[in-house]
Formats: structure tokens, sequence, C-alpha cells
């Protein structure tokens, strides 16, 4: 029996008008990629099959990342902590010690997120 392959996105798809078959390359989390090869036959099973299957809700707010676009950074006026601030919501209070490590673990991560080959979602 095959490896599992467990895809997280579809990478790329392209359907071969020459021998009508789709095309499509998944990647996993680790960004390895496979490409299927799928003739029409094939494709309508799949689409019989992905009919049955339980939505998926990512539409809902509550699986989706916030992406802010705006945030503020400052100091108490009357306590020693800083202040950040997404959008519109409440500000959090951070400690100098938090603040710090706050700071250390973003440049960490942003660092991080630069060196990574990430595959463009469609």
């Amino acid at each position: 029996m095959a490896e599992i392959f467990f895809a997280e996105m579809i990478a790329e798809s392209e359907v071969d008008h020459a021998t009508s078959r789709l095309e499509v390359a998944l990647s996993d989390a680790a960004g390895r990629v496979q490409k299927l090869s799928l003739g029409p036959d094939a494709v309508a099973a799949l689409v019989a099959i992905a009919s049955q299957a339980p939505r998926s809700n990512a539409s809902s707010p509550d699986r989706l990342t916030k992406l802010p676009k705006c945030y503020a950074v400052g100091h108490g006026r009357h306590e020693p902590v800083v202040m950040l601030r997404f959008e519109d919501e409440p500000a959090y209070g951070l400690s100098v010690t938090q603040a710090e490590h706050l700071a250390e673990a973003l440049l960490e991560e942003a660092e991080a997120v630069a060196d990574t080959k990430y595959c463009m979602r469609q």
C-alpha cells in the first residue's frame, strides 16, 4: 500500500486538454509537493466522494487567522507598562520583561518566516 501524503493545500492545478486529464500538485505542511494526474472517471468519482464529505467551516471567523491592518505600540501614562493594540481592540498592557520577550519572539519568527519557502495557494 502507498504511503499516506497529508496534503494541506493545492499548489497548482491544470487541465491537459489533449489527454482530458486534471493535473493537481498538492503540498503538505513541510512544503513537499506531490503531483497527481486524474482521468475524467477519477475526477467524477472524486467529486462524488467530496460532495459527501462534511462541509468545511473555513468561512467561520473563529477558524481564520486575524491579520490586522494597523497596530499601535506605546507606554502607560500611570503604570510602567508597554501598551500594544491591534486595530480598534482594547490595548494589552505588558510588563517590560514581557515586552522584551515578545520582541525577541517576534524577531525570531519573522526571520524564520522570511527564510521559509511557501507554496502559493490558489
